[in-house]
């Protein structure tokens, strides 16, 4: 933890114990959820999202939410998982997240909310919430924001096993991507991207295996919690849809958050969507044939979760 780091737990501390956690709560009106697997485009949906001038974010992906409090960090439970359930958003925890998120909740002017003036704050915010991590944490989201809206997108299997794949390839040279070094029982001085339950399996691998089982485990573990909630209101999303049919993918979405499409998002979906900021290489349709031969053979590992999402389309 840096000084800057320690400095804002700090100020989130202060300002929870200040103010009553119903006040906090009530000035989230809906908060949105996105729950996908590492490198599925969540990024590049987050940021075309944020650009609504009714959205506000803390900016980026919320890791420093997760990593202030030592109970959220896998290490307090031996790094069995990533994963945080139900049990662990206590109502302290929740709290002090919601703090945390109102404190950095800016709009897509960079304003932040808790800076204006108060007769200029809306009485409550749309706020939009992402990271990764998130896939294995749907249970313990819904107890932060109990009025949340979840949106679930998914990718082609072979796409996003590639990507992860690359991901792996990239830390393993430049220590991006890499969250967590050195775990124990574990042959390699690196993990990349989510960690999921039984983890461990993944020993002696290949890292095509490793990424087959992450993408496999995130989609299933999203599925399973979303399906097991009947009072989650979720919209399932596919990458290609994303992308091949933005701005009718947004407009869904825009009227299942309830949120407008004018303004500073009517204008960032007008053409082609930029590129996202944690692009390894510039997207391309085929990319994942420089891996065919591996991901053929791993067919029966994401071909059951596979058959799952195909199902979400006629949804």
């Amino acid at each position: 933890m840096n000084a800057a780091e320690r400095a804002l737990f700090e100020q989130v501390s202060r300002f929870a114990a200040q103010t009553h956690p119903q006040e906090i709560l009530d000035r989230f009106a809906d908060p949105v959820v996105i729950f996908a697997a590492p490198r599925s485009g969540s990024t590049l949906l987050f940021e075309t999202l944020k650009a609504a001038d009714d959205i506000w974010t803390i900016g980026g992906e919320s890791h420093i939410a997760f990593s202030g409090l030592p109970q959220l960090h896998p290490q307090h439970r031996n790094f069995d998982s990533g994963g945080l359930g139900a049990e662990d958003a206590t109502a302290q925890v929740c709290h002090w997240m919601r703090a945390l998120f109102l404190l950095l909740a800016k709009n897509n002017k960079g304003k932040r909310y808790l800076q204006l003036p108060e007769n200029e704050r809306p009485v409550a915010i749309r706020f939009l919430e992402k990271t990764p991590r998130n896939a294995l944490n749907v249970a313990f989201m819904k107890k932060v924001f109990p009025a949340m809206r979840a949106i679930f997108l998914y990718r082609d299997p072979r796409e996003n096993i590639a990507s992860i794949i690359e991901a792996w390839e990239e830390g393993g040279k430049t220590g991006r991507f890499v969250t967590f070094r050195d775990l124990p029982n574990w042959d390699r001085d690196h993990w990349c991207l989510l960690l999921p339950p039984e983890w461990q399996q993944m020993q002696g691998c290949s890292l095509a295996e490793i990424a087959a089982f992450q993408w496999s485990a995130a989609n299933q573990a999203i599925l399973d919690d979303l399906n097991a909630d009947a009072d989650l209101p979720w919209l399932p999303l596919s990458y290609h849809r994303l992308v091949h049919a933005t701005q009718e993918t947004i407009q869904r979405i825009a009227s299942f958050v309830d949120i407008p499409v004018t303004g500073e998002l009517q204008r960032h979906i007008a053409g082609p969507l930029p590129l996202s900021n944690t692009i390894v290489e510039a997207p391309e349709r085929e990319k994942w044939r420089r891996h065919q031969q591996a991901l053929e053979a791993l067919q029966h590992v994401y071909a059951p979760v596979e058959q799952e999402l195909s199902s979400l389309e006629e949804m």
